[in-house]
């Protein structure tokens, strides 16, 4: 018989700072291995993203939660307010997890009393307000739970044509009404630099999508933060071709501060208050393909970013200086 308990491990789990509404925090990260993102079915999916390296067709019910032992096991110590129960695809597509599945990974999650935050994530397309008014109901009244969406960029061109998301914009506005309907808090991934994008456009793009999406929030009456992820290399989609061919390169992580900068400069504040977070985890998906800068100075300007993260203060960033600074503003 095949042993199949490599199914009872997550994806991928990693532990990082974070702010909860301007307050630092812990964040555990835990990748659910799931039977795979139904809009990546024979990789025709988002052109730069590979998670289907972790599905398997084999996982059941009892798979999740033996995974979720391990959350738990990690969440009962007390160490983390912010959970990510982040899934291979949509949390909230009962083809992929059940309703009964959903259902128990929150209702276990509810009793960890440090826990005050949680993360699920989904395309519109598999979600509805009753669904998140369901998994709202598991998790305790002071507890906050999130729903994380796949915008991406607010150009239509990058967003559909460049990372083929087929995510109208309507698919924003109905997402942030559903999560007011439910009494979620909304948060936005936006990439840094997707291909076919130069360093100066994809900051830029990455700047004005964390502010439309942020005022677009606002108007609807409903808390919401921006998750940056800075593109890295995956193996055996689009953006590995372009990379080998040489057409494309990781953002430069002066980039990546710089659009903490700029947001914050654009949001009118030195301080964004838990509103910003940037994901610096490649998952063990990129070989070692993603954000850098000279190797000299990589290590400083991460932990600073990191640092950001948990205190939100911009104004650290901006002091940040290396030689190869001088370089990357030129090629600007």
């Amino acid at each position: 018989m095949t042993d199949k308990s490599w199914l009872n491990t997550p994806a991928y789990v990693g532990a990082s700072r974070i702010s909860i509404k301007g307050s630092p925090a812990n964040r555990l990260f835990f990748v659910y291995r799931t039977v795979g993102c139904e809009y990546d079915k024979n990789k025709r999916g988002c052109t730069m993203c590979n998670f289907a390296e972790y599905a398997s067709p084999d996982v059941t019910g009892e798979n999740l939660n033996a995974q979720h032992n391990q959350a738990l096991e990690l969440l009962i110590g007390g160490e983390f307010e912010h959970f990510d129960l982040a899934t291979i695809g949509n949390f909230y597509n009962d083809r992929e997890i059940s309703p009964e599945t959903r259902r128990q990974l929150l209702s276990r999650t509810a009793p960890m009393p440090a826990v005050k935050r949680v993360l699920t994530e989904s395309r519109r397309g598999y979600t509805t307000a009753e669904k998140l008014r369901e998994a709202r109901a598991c998790l305790r009244e002071d507890q906050i739970l999130e729903f994380a969406f796949g915008y991406e960029s607010v150009n239509p061109e990058i967003r559909n044509g460049i990372l083929n998301k087929k995510v109208p914009e309507e698919h924003l506005d109905e997402t942030i009404q559903m999560c007011r309907e439910a009494g979620l808090d909304f948060v936005s991934y936006v990439l840094i630099k997707p291909p076919k994008v130069s360093e100066a456009e994809a900051m830029k793009d990455a700047v004005d999508t964390a502010i439309h999406v942020l005022e677009k929030a606002e108007r609807y009456g409903v808390y919401a933060r921006v998750a940056f992820e800075p593109v890295f290399v995956v193996r055996g989609k689009p953006i590995e071709t372009l990379f080998l061919s040489g057409n494309y390169k990781p953002p430069k992580l002066w980039t990546v501060a710089e659009t903490l900068i700029q947001t914050a400069k654009r949001m009118g504040v030195t301080n964004t208050e838990g509103k910003l977070f940037v994901g610096l985890s490649d998952e063990n998906l990129s070989g070692g393909r993603k954000a850098h800068n000279c190797g000299s100075c990589d290590s400083r300007v991460e932990a600073a970013i990191q640092q950001f993260n948990a205190d939100q203060d911009v104004s650290k960033l901006r002091e940040l200086y290396h030689e190869c600074k001088d370089e990357w503003e030129k090629s600007l």
